[in-house]
C-alpha cells in the first residue's frame, strides 16, 4: 500500500462524514491526509451542519490503517478511491457513491451487460425458482448479475450464477472480509473461484450493522444498469432498492405475479403500480438491454 493509501483506509473508517461530504473535501484538499488533519473546529464550519464531531478521531482511524495494513497486503484486497480511473462505472454517475471501497477478486465488468437481482430474504419457493429462471438465462446471455449475498433472494442469485459459470459480483454490509450471513462462506468462495468478486465500503474487521444494508443498497443498485425485483412483500429492503433505481436513473424490472395471492409478491405488485416496468420472462430484459446496445 502507497503512503496516501494508509490515510485513505484511515478515513474509510469514519462514520461521521457522509461520502458526498468526503469527496467534496478531497476536491478542496486533494488528500486524505490533509482532511484528517484538518482541526474538528474547521471541519465544522467548512461541512456547515451541526457536527459534534465526536466520531472524528484521525489519530485512532491511522493506527487502524496501519493494524491492518499488513492483512489487506497479504489476503489480495485491493483498494480504489472514487477518483480512481479504475472505480467501478457505474458509481462514478451516482450522487453519493463510496469515498472508498476495498475488493476481492475479479470486480471488471461491463457495466452496460449488468443486472441486480434482489428480493425477500424469505422467499417462497415460487420466488426462488423466479430468481433462478431470470439469473440463469442472464448468464447464458453475458449479463453480469450483481447482488448483496443475504440470504434468499440474493443467495439463490449468486448460486444460480455459480452453476452457471456465470459473473457474479457480491456487496457486502460488513467489512471486506466479513461474509455475512456465516452459512454463505462457501457461497462465497464458489463466487471467487467461478471469476467473481466482493464489494464493500467498510474496511476489514468491521461487523456489519442493521443500518449497513440500506447504504449497502445504493452500491448494488449503483453498480448495475438495471434492478430486477423477483420477489418482495411490501417491507422489504428490495424496495429501497427500487426507490434508488428510480432515483439514479436505473431500469426497474418487476416480475409479475397478479397470480399470486401471497403477501410475499406484494411488493411486487405495489412496484409495478407505481412504475416499475413489470415483466413475465427474462428475455424481456435481455432483449430490451441488446436492443439498447445496437
Amino acid at each position: 500500500m502507497r503512503n496516501e493509501e494508509i490515510f485513505d483506509v484511515a478515513l474509510s473508517f469514519d462514520e461521521s462524514l457522509t461520502p458526498i461530504e468526503k469527496k467534496t473535501l478531497l476536491q478542496q484538499y486533494s488528500s486524505s491526509e490533509r482532511i484528517l488533519k484538518l482541526g474538528k473546529g474547521l471541519l465544522k464550519n467548512i461541512l456547515g451542519r451541526k457536527w459534534t464531531g465526536n466520531r472524528f478521531d484521525p489519530e485512532k482511524f491511522i493506527a487502524n490503517a496501519q493494524d491492518i495494513r499488513n492483512y489487506i497486503e497479504r489476503s489480495g484486497i485491493g483498494i480504489l478511491r472514487f477518483d480512481n480511473p479504475d472505480y467501478p462505472e457505474g458509481l462514478k454517475h451516482i450522487p453519493d457513491p463510496p469515498y472508498l471501497i476495498y475488493y476481492r477478486g475479479n470486480i471488471e465488468f461491463d457495466y452496460q451487460m449488468s443486472i441486480a437481482v434482489v428480493g425477500t430474504r424469505k422467499p417462497n419457493e415460487t420466488g426462488l425458482e423466479r430468481t433462478k429462471d431470470f439469473t440463469g438465462y442472464f448468464v447464458k446471455n453475458g449479463i453480469t448479475v450483481i447482488s448483496g449475498l443475504a440470504e434468499g433472494i440474493d443467495s439463490q442469485a449468486h448460486k444460480t450464477c455459480v452453476e452457471n459459470n456465470g459473473k457474479t459480483i457480491a456487496v457486502f454490509g460488513a467489512g471486506i472480509d466479513r461474509i455475512y450471513p456465516a452459512e454463505n462462506k462457501e457461497l462465497g468462495k464458489a463466487i471467487l473461484d467461478n471469476g467473481g468478486g466482493f464489494i464493500s465500503e467498510y474496511p476489514p474487521g468491521v461487523e456489519s450493522q442493521r443500518w449497513y444494508f440500506p447504504r449497502r443498497n445504493r452500491i448494488i443498485v449503483g453498480l448495475s444498469r438495471g434492478v430486477l425485483i423477483t420477489q418482495s412483500p411490501e417491507r422489504s429492503g428490495s424496495i429501497i432498492s427500487a426507490m434508488l433505481a428510480a432515483d439514479y436513473n436505473r431500469d426497474l424490472f418487476v416480475v409479475s405475479c397478479w397470480d399470486s395471492t401471497d403477501e410475499k409478491d406484494n411488493g411486487n405488485r405495489m412496484l409495478v403500480l407505481t412504475g416499475g416496468k413489470e415483466v413475465k420472462n427474462p428475455d424481456e430484459i435481455v432483449n430490451d438491454y441488446y436492443y439498447m446496445n445496437v
